[in-house]
This record gives structure tokens, sequence and C-alpha cells, in this order.
């Protein structure tokens, strides 16, 4: 049996694990790092583009220095009071401390433009290349002490008293399971995108792509919860920016994916218009990505005058005349789109349609009332004044033109929002809100400071995940100190 009682372990080695970690060495504090996964870039922060932080040094030399106050307001605001408010704030106060532990771990980082428009350049893009980042991290945090052991997994939780002293463990290549003690245990295993169950129970009986680890399958969710933690109330998804998504589709990104943020008509299962479709091209992270959550599966309806004229333009802000209040068009959509496959490919995978007639597609996918909505659209359209939805007018372009083109698509997600409640300093609570002792959870396995729909700050998701490891490896350096004084 493995003990050591003095280090404190740690479940993931995603955002919020690594920084816990490195943030614990270098207080000198013993820890170990037990990835399931046997790559240490196995992660979906590993892969990301950056955190979004708050009065970094990259931030003031580039003259966008934004302020802990002005994020943590901006966000709490979106949360709608969802999320913990002291937890969400000590969170976006370690901005400047998660910039020098990535600077100082060899991860180089540049400050990006306001992508969405909400106002400040919070996000901090990570240049340095993928399979050498999570290497960096892992030999700077080895450097001061700490560890990592790959191909591990937590499969339970050791109580004793009350108090959580340890895991047991699985060696994912033999099956072999082991006891280890420790001062105490971090939850960072990554959400549950990779649980069908849960997603289910979650979401319904609908598909949403994996776009992220297929290993983050809520397990440390239900180790809290096996200890006595409880659920927080907030489920949602960190969405997909760019397009559409069909698990029949063979490549991800494909051209005809990009139709489902581009700004035209989308309807629902039964045909019928259910949203402003600038909210998916203006805000597909956040509110675009909750309310096709919310439809499980849409359909994008194009004219041959739009599907050409988007070609021939090449960029989506060109097509539409370059509107002067279209902020997002200027920043996101003024760019050619990569990959322009042949619309037979498509077709072929049957997730798209193109058609001489409307009721083709509506016989096709069951679109019952694709023809009344279409009709409505067009009103709408002719008019310059969406009564129903409110989109812009500029985008406001008919469906008249055959051949038309349908594209069939569902949601798909990065990584789940949603998981377990703890106190401001991410320490695990019960149902009665009396903290679970030596149990810790960080990342998106924290319900308490992700709010669906997901924030509207590119790089909030992983900004929040690295900022809470640093929260959670305080929270045990400070409990252990006034440990060893009782």
């Amino acid at each position: 049996m493995a003990e050591n009682r003095q280090e404190v372990i740690i479940a993931g080695s995603g955002a919020a694990g690594m920084l816990a970690a490195l943030t614990l060495a270098k207080a000198g504090v013993p820890c170990v790092v037990l990835e399931k996964g046997t790559s240490i870039a196995c992660s979906n922060a590993a892969r990301a583009g950056g955190p979004s932080l708050a009065g970094t040094r990259l931030q003031r030399e580039a003259g966008c220095l934004v302020e802990e106050e002005q994020l943590f307001r901006h966000m709490y605001r979106h949360s709608r009071g969802t999320v913990d408010a002291a937890l969400l704030r000590n969170i976006v106060n370690e901005g400047s401390r998660v910039e020098e532990l990535l600077l100082s771990g060899g991860i180089e980082m540049e400050v990006l433009e306001d992508s969405y428009g909400v106002g400040f350049r919070a996000r901090q893009f990570m240049t340095t290349d993928i399979k050498d980042r999570w290497k960096r991290l892992q030999a700077a945090l080895e450097a001061a002490g700490g560890r990592v052991e790959l191909g591990v997994s937590v499969e339970e939780l050791i109580l004793e008293e009350g108090r959580v002293t340890g895991v047991r463990t699985v060696n994912q290549a033999t099956g072999e399971k082991e006891d280890r003690y420790g001062a105490a245990v971090l939850i960072a295993t990554g959400g549950y995108l990779g649980n069908p169950e849960m997603m289910r129970e979650h979401f319904g009986e609908v598909t949403i792509g994996a776009l992220g680890s297929p290993l983050s399958d809520g397990t440390g969710i239900k180790l809290v919860l096996s200890a006595g933690g409880r659920l927080e109330k907030n489920w949602g998804i960190c969405a997909n920016e760019f397009g559409g998504y069909n698990h029949k589709a063979k490549q991800r990104f494909s051209y005809s994916m990009r139709f489902a943020i581009c700004g035209g008509l989308l309807v629902d299962r039964r045909g019928r218009r259910f949203m402003n479709e600038q909210y998916m091209s203006d805000q597909p992270l956040s509110l675009g990505g909750e309310m096709t959550l919310r439809a499980g599966v849409y359909y994008a309806v194009l004219d041959h005058a739009m599907y050409e004229g988007i070609l021939r333009a090449q960029t989506l802000y060109e097509y539409y005349g370059r509107p002067k209040d279209w902020y997002v068009g200027k920043t996101t959509h003024d760019r050619p789109v990569p990959g322009q496959e042949n619309m037979e490919q498509a077709i072929k995978e049957g997730y798209a349609l193109r058609c001489d007639t409307l009721n083709e597609a509506a016989e096709t996918w069951g679109l019952t009332e694709l023809k009344q909505s279409v009709e409505a659209y067009n009103r709408a359209c002719e008019m310059q004044r969406d009564e129903r939805f409110g989109k812009a007018p500029f985008l406001l372009k008919p469906v008249k033109q055959a051949p038309f083109y349908v594209f069939e698509y569902e949601p798909s997600a990065w990584c789940t929002l949603g998981g377990v409640r703890t106190d401001d300093r991410c320490r695990a609570l019960t149902a009665a809100y009396d903290v679970i002792p030596g149990l810790y959870v960080a990342g998106v396995d924290n319900g308490s400071c992700y709010c669906a729909p997901y924030y509207d700050t590119e790089g909030a998701c992983l900004g929040v995940a690295f900022g809470s490891g640093i929260v959670a490896a305080e929270a045990i350096r400070e409990d252990l100190e006034l440990k060893s004084y009782s």
C-alpha cells in the first residue's frame, strides 16, 4: 500500500490540475498529479486557444489592461447571479498569477483582439505549439518538486472519520488497484463530455458532438457525490464557435458546417424558426450554442442566391455588404472560409441536401412546418423587419431561388459545464453546506464558478479553470497550515 500522507493528490492534468500543482510545488507543498490518459497533452486545456484573464503584464504592454473589477463585473452580470460571486471574484483576481505560471512554465502568449464585442481584450492566446505546451508545464512542475503519473485513474475516495484522506487508483495498463493516502485531494477531471449517460441525464435524447476529450467521463463529479457532496444547478456546454456539427460528417470543420453561423435561416426538427440567428453568428460559444442545445437538431436553409453569393464574396462580412454596425462581422467573419469541399460529399454523407423545392427537404427530414416558416421569413426579409425575433435587417436574406440547400446540424461542445457545489475557496460542500474536510474541486467539475449559458468572454472556460486551480491550491495550503497547528 503506497502511502505519503504529506502529499496532495490531484486528479486530472488539465488547466486546473496543472496550475494547482505548480502553485503547491512552488510553495514547497509535495503534490502528485494523477492522469488517466497516457499523454500529458490529452486534456482540452493543452489544445485550447488561451484563457481570458485580468490584470496581466502582457495586457499592460499591449496598452489594453483589463482590470479585475471590470472582468468580474462583466462575468457576474452575465451569470445573472447563478454562480458563487465570492468564488468568481477570487478566481478572476488570480489572472496575473495564471499568466506568470504559464510564462515561467515556458508557454508563450499574446493578447488577442476583442472578437465578440464584450468591450475589452481579456483573452491571451497560447502561441506555443500544442504538442509542447503541457510537456513544458510538466517539466516546470517536476523542477519545482511536483510529480506527474500517467495512465492512472482515481476510482474511489478514501474517507476516515468524515475526512477525505486518500484515493483508490487503477493502473490503466495493468488493472492493478492501489490505495494512496495524502494530505488532501483535489478533483479536476474535466467534466462529463465523454459520459453518454450523464449527457442524456442533463440534456435529453440528443446528439451533442464531443469536440473535447472523451476521457472526461464524469468520474470526478461522482467521486465528490460519493463523499457526501451535492450538485450545483447550472448545466450547459462550452459550444463550438466554428460552425455546425453532424456525427455523419467525416470532416469536422468543413465548409458545409459554416452555414450554422452564417446568419441565415435556422429551423428546428419540425421546420419552425426558433431563434434570432444572429446569436449564432455573433455569440456561438454562449447564447447561440445554448439555443441550438434547446432545439437538439436544427437545419440551415439557404437558396441558390445565398449559397453562391457567399462563395463569390469569400467572406460573410463581404456578402452582407460590410455593414458598419456589425462588430462581429468585422472581427470574425471578414476572413476567407477554409475547406470549401465539394457539396456532393456533404450530400453523400447524409447531412446536406440540394433540392429544387423545399418540399423535398420537408419530406426528407420531416420538416412539416418548413413551408410556412420560409414564407414568414421571406415576408420579414421583404419588409427588412424581423418582428418575430428581432434579427438585424442586414442579415435578412430571402429564401426564394432554387436550387435550395439544407444542412442538418447537431449541437457540439468543447467541454461540459455543471458539476458539484463548493465554497468560495473550492472546498467541496455537503447538502447542508458543510465543508467536506480534505476535498477540493476545480475546473469544470466545479459547478459553482460556471454559468449556463456559458460566459460570453472568449476563453472564459480556460481562464476560470486555471484560476480555480490556484484558488484551490491556496486553500489547500492554508488548510494544511491550520491543521498542523491544531
